[in-house]
């Protein structure tokens, strides 16, 4: 046998010193680039959501991509989001009771969406139709059941009634193009405020709105609860008119304090059930009806535009007047739209109060372009048609193509030489006129906070102009309106946003201003303008040697309780 061999031990196979060198120092550079990154986020409290847009969809179930997330909304939405919480950090309701209205024609086509997205997250709320229905776990009550008479006319809206309720099948195959819909709806108001304090008396606020209606409820509640008096009457939304009588639209959204409702109710149940059928047939618009009714109980509407909002994110008016303030609702809301927003509210970068300013910057802000073909933007404040609507020479020109009206946004205070400019031969030579200077000027200051122009659109020889800019909607299909072509001076846009649109002062949460006869300011007016009348009689008396004379005991001591009491109601509103 050989001699035995010394056992070898083999040295670990580390790599030589200069390779070393080089693997540390590339691990180091990224450490140093990812902590860099890091350093240049907002704040401290955004580490987390970016260390979870960046790994947690490769770990959590449920994460997704956001499909808000394009160019254009990197700084306004989160890339993922995990969608299996949907209702986390939803504010708590309690003592706000939802109501929701809607029809038996169109509920299968809205509410699966608002069960979907923000009703979910919501404890308790009631849904009222014309029709009793029932989708999923959620029950539709039929505010009409209790109508006297109802099935008794041969009115076009109870003849829909009457269908709907005789239907073995689906509604819309039984009732599809029957004309009363519309007309039917206005029945249900009164009736929806019998039933709502019946089944949930004693809530300190009402919110009803109806099914394409959209609700922010963080801002809402946060407003009702720390901004509102509950105790007082109040009846709060976005307003319109009806015959010189405002009222709260029932689209937009509207909220009611408990003690008025019990008051509401209270004089709803003396009324006599025909009367309420005949003056409901005789009004075009039950929210119209329901604020006539609540003006018998002295109490005006509160305006509180444009936090409860009539528009949707397409058409809402982005301007110096609404930027700023926080957003309530959106109506005319169809389900990808519902959708969308609840999508955006879940995913949002920022924690702080939604305002409209937020909508415009992750739904229309992307879309902005200088021209788009067959589309309108709803830009129709003033409209340029013949030379002499014009102001300067620019506008003289406007209504003759669609390349002179854009320029009027452009030229919006700017000096510019009416000889000189109308010597310029083409449209590349007067939009580079205009540009030089529109740049010269605002390169030394600040654009106008108070700019009149934002968008234009041209339609059939005409110019019109808005100090809005909304993003509007295509022409044709769908939408038989004539063609257009619309535009906005997007450089303009940005660089007013840029110059005023930053909010420094925080969100501005409107104060509701009273709009109505038993407002405090009418109500003082209407005081004084008797007691100028009374004085105007005396003073005509006295000429013919007589006086006025004074009321019985009785009546006095009447006059003066109801108008203690009109005062005491109009003080409360304030």
């Amino acid at each position: 046998m050989g001699a035995h061999e010394p056992t070898r031990f083999l040295a670990p196979a580390f790599p030589p010193r200069n390779l070393r060198t080089i693997i540390l120092s590339f691990i180091g550079t990224c450490f140093f680039f990812s902590f860099y990154r890091l350093s240049r986020l907002p704040d401290a409290s955004y580490y987390p959501h970016y260390i979870y847009d960046h790994i947690a969809n490769y770990f959590e179930h449920g994460v997704y991509n956001n499909t808000l997330y394009q160019n254009g909304t990197e700084a306004a939405v989160h890339p993922h989001w995990n969608f299996s919480q949907p209702c986390q950090g939803f504010p708590s309701l309690d003592g706000i009771m939802p109501v929701m209205k809607t029809g038996a024609t169109e509920s299968f086509d809205k509410m699966p969406t608002q069960l979907l997205t923000s009703l979910q997250c919501l404890p308790d709320f009631l849904l009222f139709s014309d029709l009793e229905q029932q989708i999923g776990r959620y029950h539709i009550y039929n505010v009409l059941d209790r109508v006297e008479d109802i099935l008794s006319s041969d009115r076009s809206e109870f003849l829909l009634y009457q269908a709907q309720q005789d239907c073995p099948i689906s509604q819309r195959e039984c009732t599809a193009g029957m004309p009363g819909g519309w007309d039917l709806d206005k029945y249900k108001f009164l009736n929806m405020m019998l039933r709502t304090w019946e089944m949930r008396p004693g809530m300190k606020w009402y919110v009803f709105v109806e099914a394409d209606t959209y609700v922010v409820w963080s801002n809402l509640v946060d407003w009702l609860n720390t901004r509102m008096n509950a105790t007082e009457d109040v009846y709060v939304g976005g307003i319109a008119f009806l015959n010189n009588l405002p009222f709260a639209h029932g689209g937009t959204g509207y909220a009611i304090s408990g003690v008025l409702l019990e008051r509401l109710v209270a004089h709803i149940k003396e009324i006599p059930a025909k009367e309420i059928n005949e003056m409901a047939m005789r009004t075009c618009c039950g929210d119209a009806l329901l604020a006539d009714v609540i003006d018998k109980l002295a109490v005006s509407v509160l305006r509180a535009s444009p936090m409860f909002n009539g528009d949707k994110p397409n058409t809402l008016p982005f301007s110096p007047r609404d930027w700023c303030q926080p957003l309530f609702t959106l109506h005319h809301m169809n389900s990808e739209e519902i959708s969308a927003v609840w999508q955006y509210e879940q995913t949002r970068t920022k924690t702080d109060p939604l305002q409209l300013r937020d909508i415009y910057q992750a739904f229309v802000a992307p879309n902005m372009v200088p021209r788009r073909p067959m589309w309108n933007n709803l830009a129709e404040q003033r409209c340029l048609a013949k030379p002499e609507d014009g102001r300067n020479v620019i506008e003289k020109h406007a209504h003759k193509s669609v390349e002179a009206c854009a320029r009027v946004c452009l030229a919006e205070g700017l000096d510019v030489d009416a000889e000189a400019y109308e010597k310029l031969k083409t449209d590349d030579e007067r939009d580079w006129y205009l540009r030089q200077r529109y740049r010269r000027q605002t390169a030394s200051k600040p654009i106008s906070k108070e700019r009149h122009c934002f968008s234009w659109r041209y339609r059939e020889g005409k110019c019109c102009t808005s100090d809005s800019f909304k993003l509007g909607y295509p022409v044709g299909g769908a939408k038989k309106e004539p063609d257009a072509t619309s535009g906005w001076f997007v450089e303009g846009i940005d660089r007013w946003i840029k110059d005023h649109g930053q909010c420094p002062d925080g969100t501005d949460w409107v104060t509701p201003t009273c709009v109505g006869k038993w407002c405090p300011e009418e109500v003082e007016r209407r005081k004084k303008q008797m007691e100028q009348e009374r004085k105007n009689k005396e003073e005509m008396l006295k000429q013919f040697g007589l006086t006025l004379g004074e009321p019985k005991p009785s009546e006095a001591k009447a006059s003066t309780d109801k108008a203690g009491g009109i005062f005491k109601a109009s003080e409360k509103l304030g």
